[in-house]
């Protein structure tokens, strides 16, 4: 669940969590690092709403295990939307007459044709990974966060119904003095059906990140002191590919910032994530901007 290791520059600190229960079942039974942080003064257990949008870590964990609601018919409303201006360019199964397939063509055995059979041409069911990290900075507003994660998950499940097989792989990475924090959770596994009330506390929500990881962070054994001032910086998009040796046409969906998401219009958003997105995917799949008329 936990290694510390060397790669290329860093020290990484990695975590690596098959479910939400397991993770909070971790926060909750790991001691504190009191050799970093004073029990007194713990970012987890802050009591700013504004930034978290919640009360307390322990309202955060509810949330995450049973589900975050309030905002939820907004996210639907959003992506319904959203989903309408995402252009699909993909190859639909072709139809042909042979002498197998699925279906007889009654007109053609009718008139003799040998080839009296519908069978169909199928094409491989191609692979895409998206890869999401959940960090952002203390000044990214809830809105940014709110607007990356309903382009996310509208854009996972587009490709996934476009034929695409599709791995969202959420993760949280910062670093700071040499160091990377880095947590995997496997939220949705490649080829599994997406569940978006599911994963839509852990990428639409504050608290998943500054509350939840940041109390991952005060339990990590091998951190430094320096992480006490700020809680480290989320990555950028090279360093991300670096840590987790990604392939250049993988998806990173990384901070708002560096993605242009400025959380004052969803529209304006989306379409700086598609010009960002678009840089590493295939002829297979192409996104269209959204048209700016539309009120989202």
């Amino acid at each position: 669940m936990y290694r510390y290791y060397k790669k290329d520059e860093f020290d990484v600190m990695e975590y690596d969590f098959d479910s939400i229960m397991e993770f909070i079942d971790y926060l909750d039974n790991t001691p504190t690092n009191v050799d970093i942080w004073d029990l007194k003064e713990l970012g987890s257990s802050d009591d700013d709403y504004e930034f978290f949008k919640t009360h307390s870590l322990q309202e955060a964990e509810a949330l995450c295990k049973y589900g975050y609601h309030e905002d939820f018919d907004k996210l639907i409303k959003l992506k319904v939307n959203l989903e309408k201006y995402i252009k699909k360019t993909y190859k639909r199964s072709k139809q042909y007459n042979y002498y197998v397939g699925y279906a007889p063509d009654v007109k053609a055995y009718l008139e003799g044709n040998p080839l009296s059979m519908f069978n169909r041409e199928n094409h491989k069911r191609k692979h895409i990974d998206i890869y999401y990290n959940l960090a952002v900075s203390c000044r990214t507003t809830t809105n940014q966060i709110f607007n990356r994660g309903v382009m996310t998950l509208c854009l996972t499940e587009m490709l996934e119904n476009m034929g695409f097989s599709v791995g969202l792989y959420i993760f949280s990475m910062l670093k700071r003095d040499g160091q990377i924090h880095f947590a995997k959770f496997n939220l949705k596994k490649s080829g599994e059906r997406m569940n978006v009330q599911k994963l839509f506390f852990p990428l639409c929500h504050p608290s998943f990140l500054r509350r939840l990881v940041v109390r991952l962070m005060e339990e990590t054994p091998d951190i430094k002191c320096g992480w006490t001032h700020d809680y480290g910086f989320p990555c950028d998009d090279y360093t991300i590919r670096q840590i987790m040796d990604l392939k250049e046409n993988n998806i990173v969906i990384c901070k708002p910032e560096e993605m242009g998401v400025r959380g004052y219009n969803i529209v304006d958003d989306a379409n700086a994530m598609v010009d960002y997105i678009n840089k590493f995917t295939s002829e297979d799949i192409k996104l269209e901007h959204l048209k700016r008329e539309r009120k989202l």
